[in-house]
């Protein structure tokens, strides 16, 4: 490998570095503003798109269905969610809020601010910049794409 800081391989190392450090900050930053980053993720994926089915939720939150019955136990018992049965399918639980929605839209805008003020050192040109460079790799990865909707990513949720 190159010595060279601006080699794939080194490109590689400081982004798998920067990654890691980003994910370590995310998780203080949630806990900061209430939860953590899977029960603000699974909260506000319910409060922006209502009842969801755990199936559904495990999909989107890229998790098993497994993790989503952990999280949706855990929100349960602190009674932030329950479930109920599915109107037309028998077969379905449904997943709903219980607590106030505005709560829930408070922690998640507190996070939001967080990850605001990380990325405010950089230029308007530079998060251009950046935005087009993340893309380009994830499609470069096989990753679906997604756009910048506010519930998506691993951390940024």
């Amino acid at each position: 490998m190159s010595d060279d800081p601006s080699s794939s391989g080194a490109l590689g190392l400081q982004t798998a570095a920067f990654v890691d450090e980003f994910e370590r900050w995310a998780r203080r930053k949630a806990i900061e503003a209430g939860a953590s980053v899977p029960r603000l993720r699974l909260l506000y994926s319910i409060h922006c798109n209502g009842p969801r089915k755990m199936a559904d939720l495990a999909e989107e939150l890229t998790v098993t269905p497994r993790n989503v019955t952990a999280l949706v136990d855990g929100l349960e018992a602190d009674g932030l969610v329950r479930r109920i049965p599915h109107s037309t399918d028998r077969r379905v639980t449904l997943v709903e809020l219980t607590c106030n929605s505005e709560s829930v839209e408070s922690q998640f805008r507190a996070y939001r601010a967080s990850l605001s003020d990380l990325f405010s050192v950089l230029s308007d040109e530079d998060c251009v910049g950046l935005t087009r460079i993340l893309a380009t790799l994830r499609a470069q990865m096989g990753a679906p794409s997604r756009g910048a909707v506010a519930g998506e990513g691993a951390l940024g949720v």
